[in-house]
């Protein structure tokens, strides 16, 4: 027995300093075959400092490492240290338990020259290595992987084409554990801290047996500056700021992964877009999320509620550009030789589902620098509410804001969504606009200011199967339009001034009803042009012909009033004549400023009976309308030329204002 005792210690101790001497000997030759074959391996240089392997432990380190460029000079990607401690007893068991792994220093320089990558060979070169090597075999191993650290790992990219680039300075990722294969329940987890300010947590179990996993994820303070590297390819911002707090809880099986049902919250405080030497583009005090639940594989959509609040926001529009277009970063051409993929007919249609939507105090401005006058439109406390927006059917909401110069919008607004132009029913007011505040259009449409007044507007646009149907009334009191300015040239002469000025009543306001009709799917269909050519229209039909308004106005028949018929033979004026000139003189009447202009249409005279005719005539209306008041410089009676046969005679009336324009 002391003899078999003997010969097992030696054995055992031969055995140990074999492996000891293995141990010491397995670094340096690890370290020369990585450094001798290392492009063999992976089609690019390869070199390592320093290797280390101790078989008692399970203990391995590499320090130093480097994959390089397909130059063999430049630096690709590479770490500090990568150390890993293994338990070598499970291995005869078919279980890999790596009990500790930490990799430090790990940095790539990623570069993009159109659609392919510095590392696009790397790809290349185990693509090709593996064509024809398919294992479809499952594999009886247990995973067990515990303590996993990534330490100040570093990533640059540059697009060589665009010269845009990203960079992202120190990651660091900690994984308590988790479990691959086998038949036990595993856990994991995942906790990020981001450079500029947050830290992420992902905790989880996963079910081999039953395919089942339920998984909370946990994003607290973090900075939204953190993702700006990320956005440069899409927008021109020096500084994103925010933070962002996100909890989330995902559950479902692996096998259907897009089967899965997310639930949670989001909320996102002092949000901000700054551009370098200028007002931020937009600022959100804060915003939040509450998720009912998100289902992939169905494409539905339950959102508990969206409230936000602190909302700022400006739009500027010149000739050539926008706000909008100065955010965006410039596109790259697309690729034009590249296949359009087809539309998926079979996709499953979109379920949204949003129980309440709350936003306040909410402050938009919109800016126009290409009118003659720059218009700057302030819209402030906004508040918008709604309830069960869907998709589907139709949906309901409510809209106030202040306007500039005390004025008050409100809209209500109930319609289709998805098939928005289906249809829309949308009633708005606006009540005590100070009126200057569109002087800037005024002068674009009309060549004339605007110097005083208070508007107010009264919409209904409905739109059934794309056909509109809007009808607008407009409410004005006390407009006040100025010289026209010499240095604005208009497509059409408006006289803005002399239409206003007709159009008020007694009390000093202007009451108007602007329809709209069209189709929109029309490519020439733009409703403010519509209602811009409707008022234009009326307000060159008023102003050139104020009688017949005025007659209008005053109850009477204004088309009535612009021929007075008269038979050549009579010796004098009849009553029906006399009534007519009387409905004239009380138009005349009601405004000094109107001119009323006669035009003596009759057959040349042939005798001297006919002229002294036509001279009565033009002494009666003349005397007539003094004595009802008409002032010499309100009637111009003219003789016109001679009428031809069966030409109506008589005085065909006109009218226009004395008003400098």
């Amino acid at each position: 027995m002391k003899k078999t005792a003997k010969v097992i210690l030696w054995v055992v101790g031969i055995v140990a300093a074999l492996l000891l001497v293995v141990s010491l000997a397995a670094g340096p030759i690890a370290k020369n075959y990585v450094n001798r074959h290392g492009e063999q391996l992976t089609g690019r240089r390869i070199s390592v400092g320093n290797v280390g392997v101790n078989l008692f432990t399970g203990h391995v380190y590499l320090r130093d490492l480097s994959l390089y460029e397909d130059d063999g000079q430049t630096a690709f990607a590479g770490f500090d240290t990568l150390d890993v401690r293994v338990h070598l007893l499970q291995l005869p068991f078919r279980t890999v338990n790596v009990r500790h792994l930490t990799l430090s220093g790990l940095y790539a320089n990623v570069l993009q020259d159109g659609d392919r990558f510095n590392f696009s060979s790397l790809i290349d070169h185990f693509a090709s290595d593996n064509k024809d090597d398919k294992d479809t075999t499952s594999s009886p191993w247990t995973l067990k992987f515990y303590n996993l650290h990534l330490l100040h790992a570093s990533l640059d990219y540059r697009n060589l084409r665009t010269d845009r680039a990203m960079s992202l300075p120190d990651i660091n990722l900690r994984v308590p554990g988790f479990v691959l294969g086998g038949e036990e329940a595993s856990e994991g987890g995942l906790h990020i801290a981001f450079a500029e300010g947050g830290n992420l947590s992902i905790d989880g179990n996963y079910d081999s047996r039953q395919g089942n996993y339920y998984l909370t994820a946990k994003l607290a303070d973090f900075a939204l500056q953190n993702l700006q590297p990320l956005t440069s390819d899409l927008l021109t911002v020096d500084r994103l700021g925010g933070t962002l707090q996100v909890g989330l809880k995902a559950e479902g099986t692996i096998e259907s992964i897009m089967k899965s049902h997310i639930g949670g919250s989001l909320t996102l405080n002092d949000f901000s877009l700054e551009q370098e030497d200028a007002a931020p583009v937009a600022q959100l005090r804060h915003l939040e999320v509450q998720l009912n639940n998100i289902d992939l594989d169905a494409n539905s959509f339950d959102i508990r509620s969206i409230s936000a609040e602190g909302l700022s926001a400006q739009y500027e529009q010149w000739s050539d550009h926008t706000t909008l277009d100065d955010l965006l970063a410039p596109s790259t051409p697309a690729d034009t030789t590249a296949p359009t993929p087809k539309a998926d007919k079979t996709s499953t249609p979109m379920k949204l589902h949003v129980g309440q939507v709350d936003i306040r105090d909410c402050n938009l401005t919109y800016a126009n620098h290409t009118l003659p006058d720059e218009f700057r439109f302030p819209v402030t406390n906004i508040s918008l509410r709604a309830s069960d927006l869907t998709l589907g059917g139709d949906n309901n909401a409510q809209l106030r804001a202040s306007l500039p110069g005390g004025g008050h919008l409100a809209v209500r607004w109930q319609g289709n969504l998805d098939n928005w132009k289906q249809h829309q029913d949308l009633f708005l007011t606006i009540k005590g606009l100070d009126l200057k505040q569109l002087s800037p259009w005024a002068v674009a449409y009309t060549g004339q200011p605007i110097e005083d007044g208070v508007f107010g507007l009264t919409s209904r646009n409905t739109i059934t199967a794309s056909q509109l149907s809007g009808q607008n009334i407009l409410d004005i009191y006390n407009p006040t339009v100025g010289k026209r300015r010499k240095d604005v040239e208009t497509a059409k002469n408006i006289p803005l001034k002399t239409a206003l000025y007709v159009l008020k009543d007694k009390d000093n306001k202007i009451e108007l009803e602007v329809p709209v009709k069209g189709n929109i799917d029309s490519p020439e269909f733009n409703y403010m042009k519509l209602v811009w050519k409707t008022l234009g229209n009326l307000l060159v039909k008023v102003a050139t012909s104020p009688a017949r308004a005025l007659g209008n106005a005053l109850g009477l028949n204004g088309t009535d009033l612009e021929f007075i018929p008269i038979d050549p033979s009579q010796l004098g004026l009849s009553s029906e004549q006399y009534h007519i000139l009387g409905q004239l003189a009380t138009i005349a009447q009601s405004d000094s400023l109107i001119v009323l202009n006669l035009e003596q249409r009759m057959p040349a005279p042939d005798n001297d009976s006919a002229a002294f005719r036509y001279t009565l005539w033009n002494n009666l209306i003349q005397r007539y309308m003094q004595e009802q008041g008409v002032g010499e410089d309100q009637l111009h009676i003219v003789s016109g030329e001679p009428t031809k046969k069966k030409e109506r005679t008589g005085y065909a009336v006109s009218s226009e204002m004395k008003i400098e324009e």
